[in-house]
């Protein structure tokens, strides 16, 4: 399978506006939290005051990102409307500070097959171009329910066509090490991060990393989006056949200031 990545021609604008210090990116975003018992109840309530910070970095709203909450350990409580993209940010930040800690198992690959289930339904049609992410935050591997690497593996194809980024947190072990990697099946969609003290501090980084992911998009598929002031579209397209020799691909670029209108056409040909 081939795998075409356009970084940069894109790149219109900074992708975190450094005065607002928020990200302005078109994504879907599936927050999934592992709330087993071997997190102690203190660093819970650390990890929630981290993910608060995180969401309000978020531009929650229809056209820009849309997110959904996955509380898990043995059993899964999934919080998101019929259609997520209406959630109001207060809201979903109350949700998130009243989440309660589950303490029992560690079910990751339930909690990822009721993600994909949720985004199969309700996240944006993928030619819109907008990135289907599944970040998972966990203190170790999976110990009950469903197979976490064939969950994973089910997300990552078609359908689905997310990007899982894998996050953990605390002394994980050799398990737990082996399993992120699994999940995320890139090197660069994985972060180990000592404590759940340590997350609060690295809320921006994770914030930067996840509005940079690209979206998924399909041979022979138009996209159409805009790319505002303060953000930046990133796309990544991968053949389900053989490609013909020499193939190429267009993308055209209309920016607008005020009432004026210029358009540009880049022309990239892949000699195979």
């Amino acid at each position: 399978m081939l795998i075409i990545q356009v970084i940069g021609f894109l790149v219109l604008f900074g992708q975190i506006n450094a005065q607002q210090n928020k990200c302005e990116a078109f994504i879907d975003l599936a927050l999934i939290i592992d709330s087993s018992r071997s997190i102690q109840p203190n660093d819970f309530e650390e990890g929630k005051k981290a993910l608060l910070d995180l969401v309000s970095k978020l531009n929650v709203a229809t056209e820009k990102a849309g997110v959904a909450v996955i509380n898990y350990a043995s059993t899964v409580d999934f919080n998101a409307r019929s259609d997520v993209y209406q959630f109001d940010q207060g809201e979903l930040m109350t949700h998130i500070a009243d989440l309660p800690h589950l303490q029992t198992n560690t079910a990751t690959g339930d909690a990822l097959a009721v993600a994909k289930a949720y985004c199969d339904s309700s996240c944006r049609d993928l030619t819109k171009g907008v990135p289907r992410i599944f970040a998972v935050f966990t203190d170790g591997h999976s110990n009950e329910g469903r197979d976490v690497i064939q969950a994973a593996e089910e997300i990552r194809s078609s359908p689905t066509e997310g990007i899982i980024f894998a996050i953990g947190i605390g002394n994980i072990g050799p398990d737990g090490e082996a399993e992120l990697l699994a999940i995320a099946n890139d090197q660069d969609y994985v972060m180990r991060i000592n404590s759940y003290l340590d997350f609060a501090r690295v809320v921006n980084v994770i914030t930067t990393k996840m509005c940079d992911f690209p979206a998924f998009v399909l041979p022979d598929v138009q996209i159409v989006g805009e790319a505002l002031g303060n953000s930046t579209r990133y796309y990544r397209m991968h053949t389900l056949k053989k490609m013909k020799k020499n193939a190429f691909f267009e993308i055209e670029i209309s920016d607008r200031v005020g009432k004026v209108k210029n358009s540009f056409l880049f022309v990239f040909v892949l000699f195979c």
